[in-house]
């Protein structure tokens, strides 16, 4: 079996190495990430992909990346399989569209690398953030999420440059020391047959760039570590009631669940005075302006402890069965003034697709079993800002917080900190919470401001402007699905960060040198056929 030095594989035993060293690299790291957090294996978790496609054709490179993204994204997700109706075939088709992006990385690589002659120390981390903006910013298959720089979200001093690239920076510098090492292990096994001269000198200017990329990052992280907040800002309490999933939406459980917020409420009013008490999402379930019950008592509770309530609204389950869905309907949370009246709402911008509404459902044959669990949510249309004693804030609910450009819109109409509320009950006791606080982490870095997540079921938390958690409810110990309440001072916004105020203009960048890259490639192989011809 051989094909030479460019096939594939020149033996079977070639083959079977590189297939390996593919899923090797996706192992690695899907540790890399929560729940198993082990972060350092994302700085060579790329290294074995990279030896493996290093010397292939761009076909065989994009085959064998596209199987290490599906073997990753499929465990990066594995929790996804505890949503009840969602099925293996789904499961499936997730890793197999999000894999392709993968695919295309190691299509991408290949060419430039083969047939244009460039480093894939400097191709690949470009390649790389493209693809991830991409997949970023597909329509309503959009997904943020398991970007490469997240599984950075504890290590405060490398993740402080998404200040100036979101957190695409992070992937980029992650990508290229990958790179390095991947062309540094390539050197040295081949360094019997190829002079020291042809093996390490082609790396030197590559090793000298990452270095100064790696050393500038970390001289701004720990810079940026070293400021502190403000002494003003607004003291928030975020409640955590912690209802079960499966008693949440039925009639007989609703004065309970209600009972539980104002009880929990009034404990950190009384304790600690905050200006601002916050439910999570859908804490009342079902029509709440329609709910004469609910609204006497909110409204009641909070005239009585003299303090702004936000509280989240769904009018039926997220995810359900179809005899369950209530038509045309917000996911809404709702601010509560001391005088008991609506100070102001907000809609829910980002729907969750196939969940709370079905894509172009009157333009595509969708399968019935989608339909049936599929809602008909409207989607808000106003970045609704709430104010607070001269404090500006927006709100973001469920997954909308995983959308950088979202959140960004906010803090540029004025917000000053963002209130995530959300219900993570649907996903149990698995990676799913760690990883939306993950994402979270980023969206306040990015922007410089605290974020603060009220989650039924956790993890509910203060994030401040560093990234740091500065505050978790906890429990005897424990934070996922207990009850209670956390009382923080969120400080005031201190600057406009580079990423607010220009966004996703290093991203941009990347797209402008990967597309400049292929067409000179292109035009170099049009121009050797020309010029062989002649």
């Amino acid at each position: 079996m051989t094909r030479g030095p460019s096939g594939c594989a020149d033996s079977l035993e070639s083959c079977m190495l590189r297939l390996f060293l593919s899923l090797a690299a996706a192992s690695l790291l899907i540790l890399a990430f929560p729940r198993f957090e082990a972060a350092y294996l994302a700085w060579i978790g790329l290294v074995p992909l990279l030896a493996a496609i290093r010397r292939s054709r761009p076909a065989t490179a994009g085959a064998l990346a596209y199987l290490a993204g599906i073997g990753f994204f499929m465990g990066t997700f594995s929790w996804i399989r505890v949503i009840s109706g969602f099925t293996l075939t789904d499961f499936v088709l997730l890793g197999v569209y999000l894999g392709s992006y993968w695919g295309l990385f190691g299509l991408a690589l290949s060419f430039l690398t083969r047939r244009g002659g460039f480093s894939p120390v400097l191709t690949a981390p470009v390649i790389w953030v493209c693809l991830e903006y991409l997949r970023s910013h597909a329509g309503f298959l959009a997904l943020p999420w398991a970007l490469l720089g997240q599984s950075q979200h504890r290590l405060l001093p490398v993740i402080q440059m998404a200040a100036f690239t979101g957190v695409y920076g992070i992937s980029f510098i992650i990508v290229m020391i990958n790179a390095l090492l991947s062309e540094i292990l390539l050197a040295l096994v081949a360094g019997d047959r190829e002079s020291p001269s042809r093996c390490e000198m082609p790396l030197l200017p590559s090793a000298l760039a990452t270095l100064g990329v790696v050393t500038v990052s970390l001289l701004y992280g720990f810079s940026a570590l070293s400021a502190k907040p403000a002494g003003d800002g607004i003291n928030i309490s975020l409640i955590q009631g912690n209802i079960p999933q499966a008693i949440k939406w039925q009639n007989q459980y609703r004065t309970m669940v209600l009972e539980t917020y104002c009880r929990l409420t009034t404990q950190a009013a009384q304790a600690d005075r905050p200006t601002l008490i916050v439910w999570p999402e859908s804490a009342i379930p079902g029509a709440f302006l329609q709910d004469s019950q609910a609204t006497h008592t909110v409204f009641t509770l909070a005239q009585s402890l003299r303090t702004h309530l936000l509280l989240g609204s769904a009018q039926r389950p997220k995810l359900g069965e179809g005899h369950k869905v209530l038509t045309h309907r917000y996911n809404s949370v709702f601010l509560l003034s001391p005088e008991g009246t609506i100070a102001g709402y907000y809609h829910k911008i980002y729907l969750l697709p196939f969940a709370e509404y079905l894509p172009y459902r009157d333009a595509w044959p969708w399968p019935k079993r989608l339909a049936a669990h599929a809602g008909d949510f409207i989607p808000g249309r106003n970045f609704t800002l709430f104010e607070l004693n001269g404090i500006k804030f927006g709100v973001a609910i469920c997954w909308e917080n995983i959308f950088p450009d979202l959140v960004r819109e906010f803090v540029v109409r004025g917000a000053e900190f963002i209130v995530n509320v959300t219900n993570e009950a649907w996903f149990g006791d698995t990676a799913a919470p760690h990883q939306f606080v993950m994402m979270s982490v980023f969206r306040a870095v990015e922007n410089r401001l605290s974020v603060a997540r009220a989650a039924n079921t956790g993890i509910s938390c203060v994030i401040d402007p560093w990234g740091r958690i500065a505050g978790i409810v906890t429990n005897q110990g424990k934070y996922l699905f207990v009850e209670g309440f956390l009382t923080k001072t969120l400080p005031r916004r201190q600057q406009i960060s580079f990423y607010t105020k220009y966004g996703d203009a290093f991203s941009y960048l990347n797209m402008v040198i990967l597309l400049s890259l292929l067409l000179l490639v292109l035009f170099k192989r049009v121009y050797r056929k020309a010029y062989d011809g002649d």
